[in-house]
């Protein structure tokens, strides 16, 4: 049983924002509910009540505008898995949200949840990271844009304030004819919390990698970019020693990464398998290619 005592549901972004300006932190917003709901249950949150954001229409919404593409906050993994927008202009994304959970919590959770959440392994997350994604967020007073590296500051830990609402996710279409994956390791096949989890994105032009964007996740206190191992890409020509030089310099930056953590050793020897499966895949299919 929650002990919640205040429930609000409101029909606008408005409304929501006056409740939660007025509430002194005293009330929280949910969005899937698939993580504040267990842990309420678990009374590991002290609030007063929640503001309910599920009925605001414009927070559901998946848009193209000029050369970005928005995400509503309250879409749902199973809505941005099957969306025909996201699976042909940014397919990474579309793979890393149906690989969430089950199907119960793909129908229940949301992207902008997921990103309040501020998991170490987060799946979409990690991908979002890879395209370089900004956060939008509103209070009755101001409208602010961040970009989702900098709102992350530590496993579980934002930079959202008790007054501001995650109101979409916004990132730059990827180039026609840009390659992109997502592969996760976890511990079972399905239902998994990443043990770790790489987006992959990168484009060849006259037969050189030009351009590259590397996501990990579970391998520090939040998803983020490898400069490293997007630098071993670049200017090289896809090919089987350029696949185990990106596995060897993985198998480094992990290792820099995790330090002497208890994990360092198996992740060290995991990320060698993710990283040489995603970019052997993406080197010979021609199915991942952004149309």
């Amino acid at each position: 049983m929650l002990d919640c005592k205040l429930y609000f549901q409101p029909e606008s972004l408005t409304v929501a924002l006056d409740l939660l300006a007025k509430a002194e932190k005293r009330l929280l917003p949910l969005a899937g509910g698939t993580d504040i709901v267990p842990a309420m249950s678990k009374n590991k949150l002290n609030v007063a009540g929640l503001v309910d954001l599920s009925r605001i229409q414009e927070l559901h919404q998946i848009k193209i505008e000029g050369n970005e593409i928005s995400l509503g906050s309250l879409c749902t993994f199973q809505e941005i898995e099957t969306s025909h927008l996201i699976r042909t202009k940014v397919p990474l994304l579309a793979d890393a949200a149906g690989l969430v959970g089950s199907p119960q919590i793909r129908n229940a959770g949301t992207v902008g949840g997921n990103i309040a959440n501020a998991s170490p392994a987060a799946d979409t997350v990690t991908a979002l990271i890879a395209l370089d994604a900004d956060v939008r967020l509103r209070s009755t007073a101001y409208a602010r844009t961040m970009p989702l590296k900098e709102l992350l500051c530590g496993a579980g830990k934002t930079r959202i304030l008790p007054q501001e609402i995650i109101t979409e996710i916004t990132f730059k279409i990827l180039q026609p004819g840009s390659k992109a994956g997502f592969i996760k390791l976890g511990r079972r096949k399905a239902l998994a919390i990443a043990r770790m989890n790489m987006a992959l994105i990168f484009s060849v032009t006259e037969g050189r990698i030009n351009f590259a964007r590397v996501g990990l996740g579970a391998v520090g206190p939040n998803p983020c970019r490898s400069n490293a191992l997007e630098n071993t890409l670049i200017g090289q020509e896809p090919s089987d020693s350029l696949v185990e030089d990106f596995v060897m310099e993985a198998e480094r930056e992990v290792a820099r990464m995790l330090g002497s953590r208890p994990s360092a050793a198996y992740k060290c020897e995991a990320v060698k398998g993710i990283a040489r499966d995603i970019l052997s895949s993406l080197f010979s299919s021609s199915e991942m290619v952004v149309e």
